[in-house]
């Protein structure tokens, strides 16, 4: 695969990504009667990103290991 071709691809996985981020939010505010604050909303984001961002470094770590 091209790089060209690999960044198209990534490109579309996070809109995909994106877009399903927000139907979520948009989902779970509705459910809600959109009583959840900005400041939730961005705490759960950023439990999400320190998470991923967590096991990302311990899969770098490990391969350094190696």
């Amino acid at each position: 695969m091209k790089l060209n071709e690999k960044q198209q691809e990534v490109r579309k996985n996070i809109s995909k990504l994106n877009n399903a981020i927000t139907e979520a939010i948009d989902k779970i505010c509705e459910e809600n009667d959109y009583k959840i604050t900005y400041a939730e909303i961005n705490s759960a984001l950023t439990d999400t990103l320190k998470s991923n961002l967590g096991y990302e470094l311990r899969e770098m770590w490990k391969k350094e290991g190696e």
